[in-house]
């Protein structure tokens, strides 16, 4: 284990100083180990062009799956041992501390050296490797003043209009938050489902049909930094958008970015994607009998919410269209009564709070419009009938 923590830290300064025949070192040359051999040199090949604040390994435990390791043994010639890690990275001016991701590699000792050899031999039982974009394929990287565009040769001069419109995006995002966010988004545009998969994880339920998503890999329970923070942009999809279609999705996303810290298991659906339909709206130009097209064909039918949505509502087909618009309507709703900057402060009252989401939800509307959830429950009822019917 102290031979494989030395060749780990050996592999990381390779990557951090670019330095490809020190990396290639910490690699096993043996024939069985060429295929793995080849993807990271590739994927090295890719990492020299990004912008690494920081690489890092860090041994987890022996994963102790003997029969896993006498079948690897026997593969490669050599005694193997299979070892959990945690790649920690981060990229410069966009993550403010690094995020991490589970490896599973195996190590085995050849001519005297501990060198790598591969990262599949628990697949099987659940030990999959994590990928990064530099893992599958050639990597296009676009650079902005606000944004870092990872994608690959196959969406051509899409990646460059992804690049714009994020950064058009920031700035309009930054003008209703504020500035307390680093303001730069690093954007993955996959050019797979596996890709896209690997990026969003494995629980997700982000499908190919989806143009865009904001995804993060966790929060620090003691400062509250969200780390790992992506916007992940299929490609296919997002081509399907008009122009404003684009500008209000990747707004949306961006937005959910820039409050992720203030946003905590105390804000309900409703206002997460309500606050940032309201951003990815804002100076669109679509009418708000555009925008709110689903409900408005409810209403006209007599069918009036007659509460604000639920976290069930934007799971169902059939009522997610009205729950985002629903949504939408409530938070323009309290901007118009309040102001803009008030609707960001009652945003974040309500993620900093200690109570239930109930609870937090009623304590911000007295803080901020001075009533109750149920009078607030009934303007907005009656708002929405005055703006749709």
């Amino acid at each position: 284990m102290a031979d494989i923590r030395t060749v780990l830290a050996q592999h990381a300064a390779a990557v951090r100083g670019q330095d490809r025949d020190a990396f290639a070192a910490g690699l096993d040359s043996a024939t069985k180990a060429a295929g793995f051999r080849a993807r990271q040199l590739r994927a090295f090949a890719n990492l020299r062009r990004l912008p690494l604040r920081s690489w890092s390994y860090r041994i987890e435990s022996r994963t102790n799956d003997h029969a896993a390791e006498r079948s690897a043994t026997r593969r490669f010639g050599s005694d193997a041992v299979i070892v959990q890690l945690s790649l920690r990275y981060s990229f410069t001016g966009i993550d403010r501390r690094p995020t991490s991701h589970d490896l599973w590699w195996t190590f085995v000792r050849h001519d005297g050296h501990v060198v790598i050899a591969a990262d599949n031999a628990l697949a099987q039982s659940g030990g999959v490797s994590w990928q990064g974009p530099w893992d599958f394929g050639p990597l296009v990287v676009v650079r902005g003043a606000h944004s870092l565009v990872l994608g690959h040769p196959a969406a051509g001069p899409a990646l460059t209009q992804i690049a714009r419109t994020v950064e058009q995006s920031v700035p309009a995002v930054t003008a209703v938050w504020g500035a307390g966010w680093s303001q730069r988004v690093a954007v993955v545009v996959p050019a797979s489902s596996a890709e896209l998969l690997a990026q969003t994880g494995t629980s997700s339920d982000v499908t190919t049909q989806i143009a865009a998503v904001a995804v993060s890999d966790g929060q620090d329970p003691l400062s509250g930094d969200v780390y790992g923070q992506r916007l992940i942009v299929n490609p296919d999809a997002f081509a399907r958008l008009s122009d404003i279609g684009q500008q209000i999705t990747v707004r949306h996303e961006v937005t959910h970015l820039a409050a992720a810290a203030d946003t905590t298991a105390a804000s309900p659906p409703w206002l997460v994607e309500g606050f940032a339909d309201y951003v990815g709206n804002l100076h669109s130009g679509q009418s708000v009998t555009t925008i709110a097209s689903e409900l408005r064909a409810d209403v006209g039918k007599g069918k009036v919410p007659t509460a604000l949505p639920t976290r069930d509502q934007f799971a169902t087909d059939g009522q997610s269209a009205q729950a985002y618009e629903g949504s939408w309507l409530a938070c323009r709703l309290i901007a118009q009564r309040a102001g803009q900057p008030a609707l960001v402060r009652f945003y974040r009252l309500v993620g900093a709070s200690s109570l239930d989401s109930a609870g937090a939800i009623d304590a911000a509307l007295r803080s901020v419009l001075h009533e109750t959830t149920a009078q607030f429950t009934a303007q907005w009822r009656s708002y929405v009938t005055t703006l749709l019917a």
